[in-house]
């Protein structure tokens, strides 16, 4: 079902297009949105960064791993809240007051926490909680501006898929960068460059996007919020068993580097799943699709679906095996997100496009974090169960994207803009 659509009736929603018929001036283009898309991936470096400092502060200053885990967990809580909490504010008109808030906010919430004389346990995971809360609304902001940012649908294929790409970069990057930090100087030092990059690349990110976005319409003249979301139970259904299915290989992976006594591999071997996922989306950025993305989607999680597959088996024969097949599956990964991705835009009601990703992102959290903790589970009796499960799961996101996603043209909304778009261009 899709969203009713309310822009036929109203002005133009979310940000301004590329050429903003009242000042009669550019606003958008090739550079502006590559400069959008850099600025947002380092706002969103706390993302890769904080969580593990933050399980590592607490392990360190309580000595237990269960605080540690406690931290940890409330922090994903308090993120997967956070997204819709400041999203919607940011759809109503506010977008560039709620980023550079939220940003700083957190940024001095990481300070207090890693320079403050916390060692209670309740009191760092009280912390976590309220420092993922305090999570910026980068990525919806930004995956709201790709359709009008975009000069053509190509473009606009081109921007979802470097928008997923370098989100992985931050995960692959970002605990990478703690690692170095805590050697050279603990956790403390993890913290402060989270508290660095998100306040510092989030107020820089609100200034540029300022004159990019106008206020949606008033609250009564838009869709309402469950309406809007009922109209996306497709795509997000799909998006979230599809972490799900990540979740599951996410565990599974150290799980084999245990067994084989060698804790160090799950490292590079999780680094060369995420330069899988990096290669196919740089080239998937560069692809002229003739689908549109609810046509192409299921296809690109049946991919992962059989790269996942490929794991099952690849893990017996060795860890070379398991790095060679993970590297194959990741190849689907980010072009599998950056369809979604597409798919969300494409469907979103007027007026409602920034809650239709901020929801996005909280069920990807969602199910990533459902997938790890049933991995964990399955990881005890065999690596095998648990990669056997992230096949059949990502199986049934494609099932799910072929019934539930049906490739019908895109909503009047989104065509109306790529159109202006290109006669803009």
């Amino acid at each position: 079902m899709t969203a009713p659509d309310a822009s036929s009736a109203q002005p133009p929603v979310g940000p301004r297009r590329e050429s903003d018929a009242s000042s009669g001036q550019t606003v958008g283009g090739h550079r502006t949105s590559r400069l959008v898309l850099v600025l947002s991936i380092v706002a969103r470096m706390p993302q890769g960064l904080a969580p593990l400092a933050v399980v590592l502060l607490a392990q360190e200053r309580t000595g237990s791993i269960a605080a540690a885990g406690l931290a940890g967990g409330a922090w994903a809580i308090g993120s997967a809240v956070s997204q819709p909490l400041w999203g919607g504010f940011a759809g109503r008109g506010r977008a560039h007051r709620v980023e550079a808030v939220t940003a700083l906010a957190q940024g001095l919430l990481l300070l207090v926490l890693a320079f403050g004389p916390w060692e209670a346990e309740t009191a760092l995971v009280v912390l976590a909680a309220a420092g993922g809360l305090l999570a910026a609304p980068t990525s919806p902001i930004s995956r709201t501006l790709w359709p009008q940012l975009a000069r053509d649908q190509h473009d606009l294929d081109a921007l979802y898929a470097l928008d997923a790409t370098w989100q992985e970069m931050v995960f692959i990057a970002g605990p990478a960068l703690v690692g170095v930090l805590v050697a050279l100087s603990g956790p403390d030092a993890a913290l402060l460059a989270a508290a660095t990059c998100g306040a510092l690349g989030g107020l820089v990110f609100a200034w540029v996007v300022r004159p990019l976005w106008h206020p949606h319409p008033a609250p009564a003249s838009r869709v309402p919020l469950g309406t809007a979301l009922l109209g996306l139970a497709g795509p997000y259904a799909a998006l979230c068993v599809m972490a799900l299915g990540l979740g599951l290989v996410e565990v599974g992976v150290p799980a084999v580097a245990i067994l084989e006594q060698n804790r160090a591999a799950s490292g590079w071997l999780l680094a060369l799943w995420s330069v899988g996922s990096l290669v196919g989306g740089l080239t998937a950025s560069r692809v002229h699709w003739r689908r549109g993305p609810a046509e192409r989607w299921p296809w690109l999680l049946a991919g992962v679906t059989l790269g996942t597959a490929t794991i099952m088996v690849g893990w017996h024969f060795g860890l070379g095996w398991l790095g060679f097949t993970l590297f194959l599956s990741g190849l689907a990964l980010a072009p599998s997100l950056a369809a979604g991705y597409g798919v969300v835009g494409d469907r979103a009601a007027a007026g409602r496009r920034t809650d239709a990703f901020a929801w996005t992102t909280t069920f990807l959290l969602l199910g990533f974090g459902g997938g790890a903790a049933i991995g964990g589970v399955l990881a005890d009796i065999s690596p095998t169960w648990t990669f056997t499960a992230g096949t059949v799961v990502t199986a049934f996101a494609a099932v799910i994207a072929f019934a539930g996603v049906p490739g019908h043209d895109r909503s009047a909304s989104a065509a109306s803009e790529t159109v202006t778009a290109r006669e803009n261009d």
